[in-house]
């Protein structure tokens, strides 16, 4: 918990405020005092989401999904005000720690705990699917473990099937390595309660073992584990192997009824001292610092500067869904199975295509050059090159799915594409410098420039490919591209006299696209290396390569809570320390190579998604964590307002980012690269880069091939 800042409100509802719990890019969430002294949660809208209708909508749907729900396994709630100027829910708070937390601070827990956690999950689900519902998002940050049983919160992307004015074809959402096959794909069953069932078996797993039942790897290739391989369940003892197995069926048909499990697994509590003592030492630690009613210690509230560094962040709903409601699932319970009857045994992996072409095929291994500083990627679908057409060659930047663990699967693998039209700059005055405007039409673009190739000037379209995933330099926000690279391609698009596409492919596949003249560019933080420009792979000649217009410098940067309480200014400051990273990331093999010259070794402690990672170091938990810049930079000025994190430090090897062009465009080249020169002299390249909070990733002048 922090202590409030001068813009935090003293008072919501009837609820005196007297300290932060957590926030992120949808809200905020404040611990607060009711008239009679009991602590609650109170979960806000940012004041900018609350005048968007869908945005309030989705927030009434998360209350009312909330409300319908009781029992003394979920979060309560206690007050809300959907439809406030600022919408806002408040829910009992009850000193807990998140799963995730537990297990990474404490271990995996013993069978007997898994066994209680287990069976009060059992009852939470069957509260919530009584009501019509589906979870579709339980995972180890969504369970409190408290002093009396296990507690499910986060009714974000809770669903009814009576909800279908708030859907969006086409997207899934949940937390991949924990979302069932069906909800992966669009072609395959309705999602129901099978789906948190399924859920329910990644959870055990994951409270034995400290991982998912795919292991730990980015987004994408959990995936396509979950569609296409079996889990990974050697590590637990036979009961529980066989529990998890049946929850985690491929078939949605094939899982267990909630009554036939909640027979198997018995009845819940009691709970009196079901935790580990570690554990059990944090809660009674938050209770006493919360002067919690449950706690013997302390009564006397203290002052919300004293409040305990460790709360958790994600105790409650913080998040509801960034773009459309998902399509909604019915509840239809699979086939109840008398009590005792024997759990199923796991059904045959499906063969590759059953769910659809998204996920027929394993994405591709990441390419991880040396040094290891530098931008990696998973690609957001798996593709291959065309038949005589090689892959992208060269180093990749890391890059995962956008924040609230929201996956879109297309059902046909089709791209996206996205025709913008420049403004003319903020005020509608704006100029291009290297062509016309016409008159009497203060919106149109200019004359294309004389130095474009005829083909672009005749039909006054760049089209650039982008793999759209990697905020802030290109994501997808409100259905339509935003971000650095998109602002600034809509920029040198004004310059050049043009309109601008985009089109979202798969990484991996970006600059096959370009040589067989899919697109006109390649834009998406894409480094410059050399092996790019001479179309090498490992040193292998598979290409004509491409030129890269560099545009953009970015490395790893350390990322420390704001005000720097540990001092920690450069790499060396880290020994002894706890860092904080993302698994498969170049910022974690750094950290391996910076370990063996520490004085005292580092104390890695790793995340399978970046928010866990900077939820981490804003908790405290961990003094700094590592990551690319132009994320750290935006998670740092965009988390809790910026007022939880700050960089420190300067950049680490950084790389360039270039614009690709066919070899054999250089007329197309030479325009671009004049283009952004004359962006950097009129000062609209530095407006842009302020305006993501990456201004320490900007070049002084445009050069072609800059890059090692």
């Amino acid at each position: 918990m922090r202590p409030l800042a001068k813009n935090d409100p003293q008072q919501i509802g009837p609820f005196r405020i007297i300290g932060l719990l957590g926030g992120g890019g949808m809200g905020r969430v404040y611990l607060g005092r009711a008239a009679d002294g009991r602590p609650v949660a109170v979960k806000t809208a940012r004041s900018e989401l609350a005048d968007d209708r869908g945005f309030r909508a989705r927030f009434a749907r998360e209350v009312s999904a909330a409300q319908q729900v009781g029992g003394p396994f979920v979060a309560p709630v206690v007050d809300a005000a959907p439809h406030d100027d600022v919408p806002w829910m408040a829910t009992e708070y009850v000193p807990g720690v998140s799963l995730t937390d537990a297990v990474h601070d404490c271990g995996p827990l013993p069978e007997h705990t898994v066994r209680l956690l287990t069976a009060g999950l059992l009852h939470a689900l069957t509260a919530v699917h009584a009501h019509g519902l589906v979870h579709r998002d339980l995972k180890p940050s969504n369970i409190l473990l408290t002093a009396e049983g296990p507690r499910v919160i986060d009714f974000g992307i809770a669903h009814s099937a009576a909800d279908t004015a708030l859907t969006t074809t086409g997207t899934a959402l949940g937390t991949p390595g924990f979302m069932a096959p069906e909800q992966l794909v669009m072609t395959g069953p309705k999602v129901t309660g099978a789906a948190d069932v399924f859920a329910l078996g990644g959870v055990i797993v994951f409270a034995v073992t400290g991982a998912g039942p795919y292991g730990n790897a980015d987004p994408q290739v959990l995936m396509y584990r979950t569609v296409h391989e079996e889990p990974r369940l050697d590590e637990l003892t036979d009961f529980l192997r066989e529990l998890a197995a049946a929850c985690l069926a491929k078939e949605p048909e094939g899982r267990p009824a909630l009554p036939a499990l909640m027979a198997l697994v018995g009845a819940p509590g009691p709970y009196g001292d079901w935790l580990p003592e570690p554990v059990a030492v944090q809660l009674r630690r938050l209770s006493a610092q919360l002067s919690d009613p449950r706690s013997p210690d302390m009564f006397a509230p203290r002052p919300p500067a004293e409040g305990p560094a460790g709360v958790p962040d994600d105790r409650l709903p913080t998040r509801t869904t960034a773009d459309g409601a998902p399509p909604p699932p019915s509840y239809d319970a699979p086939p109840q199975k008398p009590a005792g009857a024997p759990v199923p045994p796991q059904p045959a992996t499906p063969s590759p295509g059953q769910y659809g072409p998204a996920l027929a095929t394993p994405p591709q291994e990441r390419h991880r050059p040396a040094p290891p500083p530098g931008p990696h990627v998973v690609p957001p679908g798996p593709a291959s090159a065309p038949p005589g057409h090689p892959a992208s060659p060269g180093p990749s930047r890391r890059r995962v799915l956008a924040a609230l663990s929201v996956v879109g699967v297309g059902a046909g693998g089709g791209a996206l594409a996205w025709t913008l039209q420049p403004d003319g700059g903020r005020d509608g005055s704006r100029k291009p410098s290297g062509g016309s405007r016409p008159s009497g039409n203060p919106s149109a673009i200019g004359t294309p420039s004389g130095r474009l190739p005829k083909e672009i000037r005749d039909k006054g379209i760049v089209t650039i490919g982008s793999d759209i995933s990697y905020a802030p330099m290109e994501f997808v926000r409100d259905g339509k591209p935003a971000g650095l690279d998109v602002e600034l391609a809509t920029a040198l698009s004004r310059e050049l006299g043009l309109r601008v596409k985009f089109v979202n492919a798969t990484f991996d596949t970006l600059l096959t696209g370009l040589n067989v003249n899919r697109f006109d560019l390649v834009m998406s933080a894409m480094t410059d290396t050399k092996d790019r420009q001479e179309g090498r792979t490992d040193g292998t000649k598979t290409g004509s390569g491409v030129d890269l217009v560099d545009y953009f410098k970015a490395g790893l940067v350390l990322v420390v809570r704001k005000g720097n309480p540990e001092g920690v200014k450069a790499p060396g400051d880290l020994s002894g320390r706890k860092v904080a990273v993302q698994r498969g990331t170049f910022a974690r093999d750094y950290l391996d190579q910076l370990n063996p010259k520490a004085p005292a070794k580092l104390k890695i402690r790793e995340f399978d998604s970046p928010a866990e990672v900077y939820d981490d170091v804003a908790k405290g938990r961990s003094t700094a964590c590592l990551d690319d810049f132009p994320v750290a930079a935006h998670n740092a000025a965009t988390r809790a307002g910026g007022t939880a994190l700050e960089l420190s430090g300067a950049q680490l090897e950084p790389l360039l980012y270039g614009i690709a062009v066919a070899k054999t465009n250089t007329a197309l080249r030479d325009a671009v690269r004049e283009a952004l020169d004359r962006l950097i002299r009129n000062g609209e390249y530095a407006r842009i880069l302020k305006k993501w909070h990456v201004a320490d990733g900007s070049v002084g002048r445009a050069v072609v091939n800059g890059g090692p």
